[in-house]
């Protein structure tokens, strides 16, 4: 392999196995690996090593804000990185592979660095990425020149000093693929609702018929939101978001998305295989930028984004319990819209609850709350008002009579 992937004649020399890279890594060192939701994580290495600590390790936190929080050492020092890529340059540019999250600092930040160059990404993956190099630390930040989804403002390569690279591991070795799209009456009937609303939004003027740059998180609802997306009548669509999944490669093949930024794909082995199969075909329709600035709250509220989220629960005040990296974006979106079966546990457990277990999304920044019972646009309505309408509009009937008593009992004590 190394032939075709490792063009650098320096870095070349530098070649390993994975035991042999790992060996490398002593006893209570810091390392931070590669990947964003599964795809472009370095295979051979971390097995090598065993057991491991990640850095940052457990932390939660936007993901827009974990580059300027190494950067800025909020997390201690970084020993060494582990990256994977699908090629490297004879000048010692990298190629990204599936993923770039926040590779680059990594790189930039790591005292070590191994790369895994990976020859299942298809060598046709160059060109495909768009790497800003030029964010600062406070207070010398200066704003992000990005005004369109699919507009460059970067390099197509990761940059490296090769004086920190202390081995080159060669792999061919798949993504783990996410879990293949499974979607139910129910998800499919939540997002009937979600295009429905989305239609009252262009016929009374807050939309226009090619929407707005879309958002879709994970998970079943969101599927099934692209997948109604593919019959509704809207075209001339663009996506930024952090990652591409199935839906969306359906979207691009059928005419109806243009083009998709993101730092990430999130496929299926399926939809894997498709894309790396025809790479050619989605050039200059993918493309995959560093995670500060696919999730950077100032780009997204430039672009006005519609941001479709799942949710693990919802309570009366309109806090979200939300799954996934949602934050970011919802909380940035020209409109956002969280949505989930209204009950789980078959039947058992209501999603709408009195508060929630953990919140991700305050009411302040929640606006749609959708269910298979209904929608609850909560814009521009108090919070008693508020209650009311995710109570009828959302909770599953056989929950409303006890959430409506917490809120009737709530405003005879005040």
């Amino acid at each position: 392999m190394t032939g075709d992937r490792i063009l650098d004649r320096t870095l070349a020399w530098r070649v390993a196995s994975a035991a042999e890279a790992a060996a490398g890594i002593g006893p209570g060192k810091t390392v931070a690996f590669s990947g964003f939701a599964g795809s472009g994580r370095p295979k051979a290495v971390p097995e090598a090593l065993g057991l491991v600590r990640e850095w940052p390790e457990g932390v939660d936190v936007r993901h827009s804000r974990v580059a300027q929080h190494a950067a800025s050492g909020f997390y201690g020092a970084l020993d060494v990185a582990v990256v994977e890529v699908a090629a490297i340059l004879p000048n010692g540019l990298l190629v990204p592979g599936s993923s770039v999250g926040n590779n680059q600092t990594w790189l930039d930040v790591a005292d070590a660095v191994i790369l895994e160059v990976n020859s299942w990404h298809p060598r046709g993956f160059e060109g495909f990425h768009d790497i800003h190099h030029g964010s600062q630390l406070p207070p010398a930040r200066a704003p992000i020149q990005l005004t369109t989804p699919m507009q460059r403002i970067g390099d197509p390569f990761l940059l490296v000093d090769p004086a920190k690279v202390v081995a080159v591991v060669e792999t061919d070795r798949p993504d783990r693929g996410s879990p293949p799209r499974v979607i139910d009456d129910e998800s499919r009937a939540i997002a009937e609702l979600v295009v429905d609303f989305l239609r009252h939004e262009v016929r009374h003027g807050r939309l226009h018929h090619s929407l707005l740059p879309l958002h879709a998180g994970a998970g079943p609802v969101a599927d099934a939101v692209l997948t109604g997306l593919q019959d509704a009548e809207f075209e001339h669509l663009t996506a930024y978001t952090d990652t591409v999944r199935d839906g969306l490669l359906d979207l691009l093949d059928s005419g109806k998305l243009i083009g998709v930024s993101a730092t990430s794909f999130g496929l299926s082995e399926a939809g894997a295989r498709r894309f790396n199969d025809d790479v050619h075909h989605y050039k200059g329709r993918v493309l995959l930028r560093t995670q500060d600035i696919s999730n950077h709250p100032e780009v997204i509220r430039r672009l006005g984004l519609i941001a479709i989220d799942s949710m693990a629960e919802a309570d009366i005040h309109g806090n979200v319990n939300a799954l996934g990296g949602s934050g970011d974006f919802a909380s940035n979106a020209h409109l956002n819209v969280f949505a989930a079966p209204s009950t789980a546990e078959r039947g058992t457990i209501s999603r709408i609850v009195p508060f929630v277990g953990h919140v991700d999304h305050t009411a302040h920044d929640v606006q749609v709350i959708i269910t298979e019972q209904g929608v609850a646009d909560l814009r521009g309505i108090s919070p008693a008002a508020r209650a009311r309408r995710i109570i009828d509009r959302c909770a599953h009937p056989d929950f409303r009579a006890q959430l409506t008593d917490l809120v009737d009992s709530a405003q005879l004590t005040r």
